[in-house]
């Protein structure tokens, strides 16, 4: 639930990572806020369960100069508070107005949970790196605001340094939804005739939350590996070919122009009711190459061609392209929320009123809920120890609660 906010005598900003991936895309807006004097403190919450990674962030960006906070100040005030997403124990502790979302990756690829009401209701603006989720996104009552993603402006693929074509794999994490465990030997064996294959780790994998037995399988596939300190857009200079999964790099390639092929067994795996996943629309429409077969990876990637042309059209239609400065329309979403007067902005006036009746009921819901399990117990706890005599009828109260539940 939004914690409670009041009125701001200055204009902090708040913006929490957790991990690099997130920071290496906010970085530019943290140096370009700090050039305006705008005061932002960067919080990598060490409460959110991922201690190692934590800990690990936090040092990480240190080493880049920063002077980021394990956890939110007490009693301080923000004017704008900038998350990826929401539910983190640490905004429950934070005084804020403006609940402001700024996008990690160029599309999400994972509907369920990005979509969810409770992942999305929370936000007065969502910030957008892509025109796909702008249709829909302010479904919730959150503003949406594309912007050009600056990451990929003017962007210059490096020298060649290899003999053979480089083949950049980026899978993601998870059982339902990576490729990272799905080679064959001889599958790899073969792709390497034909690519210098270079991989870089899902940080999940990088920190072992699967027990470790994925770097293994990783770095059997790769040529050159990488874990995930090292930025995407780095290693796609590098690139002449990428091959993903359901991880949100399939949109990073697009938007840096490099030619992407799908390697999954359900590229729909992460739907919410009947909205797909983008890689599964765009796969659908013959744009991105899938399949689900190791023994067929090879054949996809050398038939890429045909797929590369339409993917340029798709970069055209996905995602803005700035022609001077490209952090002036995200810049400027941070100012037209730093100089409003929420008493006044009846927009969030209203969308707050919405927040909070929602959450009320939500919690009505979960108390009745808690209630209903109570009683339950206590007539199995009498079922168990009394005659049949008196549980017979107990069984219709019982009953009566599990209807009630399900209604």
């Amino acid at each position: 639930m939004k914690a409670m906010k009041k009125n701001l005598a200055n204009n902090n900003i708040a913006i929490i990572c957790d991990d690099l991936t997130e920071f290496f895309v906010i970085k530019s807006i943290v140096d370009k806020l700090n050039k305006l004097n705008i005061p932002v403190d960067i919080i990598v919450p060490s409460d959110s369960g991922y201690n190692n990674l934590a800990n690990h962030t936090i040092s990480k960006i240190k080493e880049l100069g920063y002077t980021p906070l394990d956890d939110a100040p007490k009693n301080k005030q923000y004017k704008i508070l900038l998350t990826p997403y929401p539910g983190l124990d640490v905004v429950k502790r934070m005084n804020y107005i403006y609940h402001i979302r700024y996008p990690y990756g160029a599309v999400s690829t994972k509907p369920n949970p990005t979509y969810l009401p409770s992942t999305r209701i929370d936000y007065d603006a969502i910030i957008s790196f892509n025109t796909f989720d702008q249709t829909f996104l302010d479904a919730y009552g959150a503003e949406v605001y594309p912007v050009p993603y600056w990451r990929y402006h003017n962007f210059k693929k490096t020298t060649k340094t290899h003999s053979k074509p480089v083949l950049l794999v980026l899978p993601t994490f998870g059982a339902d939804t990576s490729c990272a465990n799905k080679f064959t030997d001889s599958a790899i064996n073969e792709i390497k005739k034909h690519f210098f294959v270079i991989v870089k780790a899902h940080h999940a994998i990088h920190f072992g939350y699967d027990g470790g037995q994925t770097i293994d399988n990783l770095k059997k596939i790769a040529d050159e590996y990488h874990d995930s300190d090292i930025p995407i857009d780095e290693l796609l200079k590098k690139a002449d070919l990428v091959l993903s999964d359901n991880s949100g790099a399939i949109f990073e390639a697009i938007c840096a122009g490099i030619p992407v092929a799908l390697f999954a067994d359900n590229l729909n795996a992460r739907k919410f009711h009947t909205v797909d996943t983008p890689q599964y629309i765009f796969a659908s429409q013959g744009i991105l190459p899938h399949t689900n077969q190791a023994k067929q990876v090879l054949p996809m990637l050398l038939s890429i061609q045909p797929f590369s042309k339409k993917q340029q059209a798709l970069r055209k239609q996905l995602f803005l392209q700035a022609t001077t400065d490209p952090y002036k329309d995200f810049i400027n979403v941070i100012k037209h929320y730093l100089l409003l007067d929420e008493t006044k902005d009846y927009h969030k006036v209203l969308h707050d009123a919405m927040v909070e009746e929602w959450y009320r009921d939500k919690q009505t819901i979960i108390d009745q809920e808690s209630k209903i399990q109570e009683l339950t117990d206590i007539i199995n706890d009498l079922h168990n120890s009394t005659s049949w005599k008196v549980t017979k009828p107990l069984r219709a109260i019982k009953a009566r609660g599990k209807n009630h539940v399900q209604e």
